[in-house]
Formats: structure tokens, sequence, C-alpha cells
């Protein structure tokens, strides 16, 4: 019945039956093992399905991943948007740069378990690992809650010039994106588009697709203390 939702909902898209049990082995890794750690509120099969797994999928509407695209997916928790697309988009390589060391171990148990190839965990903060590894993606995804102009400084510098930086927001994008102008513009980011999806079990989403015109400049990213404090206006 999940699976019939998301076929149904993408034109293009259809789980084929490697990618169905690998999303039931997802989601029942997930159940068992927020039993033991602080992975999500949301247990129930449809609520999995639908807020997690539809959800990250939604960019695949209007996103075609290059072949072998290096994509980077910061502030994934329990591997959202990123193992998600990885399923459905299987040549990509995927690195999840996630600051919670007992997250790490679950999403590299989670990987080992999907048979996954080419996905990276990295344990570290954003903005020290971008700092390190300076334009080596192709893409960048992120679904954290982060404020937009506090997430684009943090991940920007690891896009390559004429990448992307693809941020999945709720129903306040207006304010947000009202915020961040000049974070965006210090940034060298350009608002390529605004995917709006509006899914009854779902709500409103607000994908913002940002391409990265120029190498980022220094000081950024600042420290995280600094762009909580000190927002560039």
């Amino acid at each position: 019945m999940m699976i019939k939702l998301i076929n149904d909902y993408f034109a293009d898209l259809v789980v084929n039956q490697h990618q169905e049990e690998q999303l039931e082995q997802y989601y029942q890794y997930l159940v068992e093992q927020n039993k033991v750690m602080n992975l999500t509120t949301l247990v129930s099969r449809e609520d999995v399905y639908v807020k997690h797994f539809l959800d990250s999928a939604l960019l695949l509407k209007h996103y075609v991943f290059a072949d072998k695209a290096k994509v980077a997916d910061v502030g994934s928790g329990a591997g959202f948007p990123g193992l998600v697309l990885k399923i459905f988009c299987p040549t990509i390589k995927l690195t999840i740069i996630e600051a919670l060391e007992k997250r790490c171990l679950f999403l590299q148990r989670l990987v080992t378990k999907l048979q996954l190839q080419d996905v990276e965990i990295v344990h570290a903060r954003a903005e020290k690992y971008s700092w390190e590894h300076s334009e080596q993606f192709d893409l960048l995804v992120s679904r954290a809650v982060a404020n937009l102009g506090m997430l684009l400084e943090l991940v920007v510098r690891m896009v390559k010039v004429r990448g992307r930086v693809i941020c999945y927001k709720g129903p306040n994008i207006g304010n947000e994106l009202a915020t961040a102008q000049a974070t965006i513009q210090i940034l060298n980011l350009k608002l390529e588009q605004i995917q709006y999806e509006n899914i009854p079990p779902l709500g409103e989403r607000n994908i913002c697709h940002f391409i990265k015109t120029e190498s980022t400049k220094k000081p950024y990213p600042r420290s995280f203390n600094q762009i909580k404090k000190f927002p560039i206006r």
C-alpha cells in the first residue's frame, strides 16, 4: 500500500522489487533501533513511508542525478534524504556528514544491511568538514531544521562552482529567504527554483535549489557559534 502511494505520486519513478525490499528493511531497522536511541518521533509504517521516504524522494520529481555524481548530505539524522535518494539512484557517490557518533554507527550498520555501495559515513561537524573538503561535491542536500542562512554558510564551501545546494524546507520559506538574502549574495549563491509540493498526509514542502556561481570566500564558513550569534546581514 505504501509503495503504491509512492508509485502513484511520481509519474516517472517506479519502485522495483529490490528497492521495495530495501525500504522495508530500512523501516524495520529504524523502528528497532529507535527503541534504544533517539532517531525519529515517527514510528508507524504510514508516517515513515510518507513523512520520511516519500518526503526524501520528492527531489526526484524535478532533479536528475548525473551518473556517479558526488553527493553530500548534512544533518541527515537517520539517513534522510540521503539514503533514500541512494536507494532510488544507486550510481551516486554519497557522503553523509553527521555530528553525533551514535547516529554514525546506526547509519553505517544500516548501509551494510541494505548492501549499499559508494556510501561514506563521516563523523564530523559540517563547518570543519567544509574547510577540509573545499569544492569536492557536485550536489549537497539537506533536510535539516537549521534556519536557511545558517545552513547555507555551514555547507557551501564543500560544493563545486556550478554545483548545487538543495534544501528541504517547510511552509515558511518566504520568511527564511527574506532573512537570508545577504547570506545568499555573499556566499555566491543563486536561487534557481523553489520546488513546491503539497501532499495531504505530508503538508507543504518547499525545496530550494541554489547554484553556486563562484568560489566561497574567506572566512566562510565561520565557527558554528559565530554563525549563530552574528548571522550575515
